[in-house]
């Protein structure tokens, strides 16, 4: 279980800090880059629970 949450906590990451740079490269206001950090979140929970979905789809398919 804990591999699991530490798998998806990286793919949240993942998703997160690429959001967050491409938008602060973008946008370098202090409301847009508290906008981009809100994006940010948002993008690495879809990522989180797009790739836990496909997990659970596809269980022969484990990541080593």
């Amino acid at each position: 279980m804990w591999s699991t949450l530490r798998r998806l906590w990286h793919y949240f990451l993942l998703g997160f800090i690429a959001t967050f740079v491409i938008y602060v490269f973008i946008r370098l206001d202090k409301d847009k880059i508290l906008l981009g950090l809100l994006l940010g979140v948002v993008v690495g929970l879809v990522v989180s629970i797009g790739i836990f979905l496909l997990e659970r789809r596809f269980p022969e398919h484990q990541a080593p």
